[in-house]
């Protein structure tokens, strides 16, 4: 029986190691056994539960200095909090009540609404332009660009707000400011002013011709899309009648790290199974259906849903999805971090 040689301060190597580690240096031969990370899984949050917390928490937490809104964060289980849904995109959901308000203000991060709930008198201030927030429209509030939102209607106010908080994390970028001369920015400018500051008729300006512009997609008008599409049968075999938010400055992805899209299942409709490198969180705008999401071909989990319902699936793992009506469409929004990978070369996919 052999003897394991133990090292010892007298031996070349194991000094060597040594004096590496107090210069804060590792060499590749160096071995150690490391904690594994928890593997992201898929995930399934129930409306009744998000909206229930969120109700009761309008009652219990209000909103002032200690809590500047009032938000619930999607956590996946495989990475507790403060990790959030994804290693790179969050979902929150948030609730303002009647008479209630988020201040002014501005950061880092990009941010991305999708009303819910209530509509008529719930507005967001994005860089003057006073938006109006109807269920089904979506907000972009880009990197470092003024936006608060007030509820001045009797109903509660809710929305999905989605942020690149991991991919800014991991950047040590994030910043955020107040506005400076009150609590709500002044509306100097009237909803969908600067939508048309950036569409196929522009003025010769130089704001005309900014990336980074507040803007909202009207939900009647991406309903209208996606009917018109599905009534002429074009639709993808993997994600049914499907259109995407661009940015209409560009051309290109919603935001430069966050992409949108909407898409419409057909009754009874199921999608063929694929995979892809980007990370993928869905709310359910309507209907019910159910979602098989594995990293095994059939080793999927079944992940039922109904109207309001969200869900994440993870990178590379395979899914499709199934509208379990027999008479009624199904309608999925989803936002992924395909755009950085695009810009890494880093996205791929994988059909069947």
């Amino acid at each position: 029986m052999t003897t394991k040689h133990a090292p010892t301060a007298a031996d070349p190597l194991e000094a060597l190691n040594e004096r590496a580690q107090r210069a804060s240096l590792r060499g590749a031969w160096q071995r150690e056994e490391r904690e594994k990370e928890p593997e992201i899984q898929p995930w399934l949050w129930r409306w009744e539960d998000i909206s229930s917390c969120l109700l009761e928490a309008g009652r219990l937490v209000p909103i002032g200095d200690t809590m500047r809104m009032r938000t619930m964060t999607l956590v996946n289980p495989s990475r507790p909090s403060p990790y959030g849904t994804t290693r790179t995109i969050t979902m929150t959901i948030q609730h303002l009540g009647p008479g209630e308000m988020t201040e002014s203000h501005r950061h880092t991060r990009t941010s991305l609404y999708f009303m819910v709930q209530g509509s008529g008198s719930i507005h967001t201030i994005a860089e003057g332009e006073q938006q109006s927030m109807e269920p089904g429209d979506l907000l972009i509030q880009p990197s470092w660009t003024w936006h608060g939102t007030s509820n001045n209607g009797d109903d509660q106010a809710i929305w999905i707000t989605v942020q690149d908080t991991g991919i800014i994390n991991t950047f040590d970028a994030e910043f955020r400011e107040q506005y400076p001369e009150g609590p709500v920015q002044p509306v100097t400018k009237p909803d969908g002013y600067h939508f048309r500051r950036l569409g196929i008729l522009r003025p010769r300006t130089q704001e005309a011709t900014e990336g980074q512009l507040p803007i909202k997609y009207r939900w009647a008008d991406a309903l209208e899309a996606l009917e018109e599409l599905a009534q002429r049968g074009e639709s993808n075999p993997y994600d049914g009648v499907v259109i995407e938010y661009t940015g209409p400055a560009t051309g290109g992805p919603t935001t430069p790290t966050i992409a949108c899209k909407v898409q419409l299942l057909r009754a009874g409709e199921e999608t063929r199974p694929h995979r892809h490198t980007s990370n993928t969180i869905y709310h359910v705008v309507q209907g019910q259906g159910v979602t098989k999401v594995g990293k095994r071909k059939g080793e999927e989990k079944e992940m039922p849903w109904r109207r309001r319902d969200c869900f994440f699936v993870p990178p590379w793992q395979w899914h499709l999805h199934r509208n379990t009506s027999s008479s009624e469409p199904a309608i999925l929004f989803s936002v992924s971090d395909r755009p950085l990978l695009d810009v890494a070369g880093l996205y791929r996919q994988e059909p069947t």
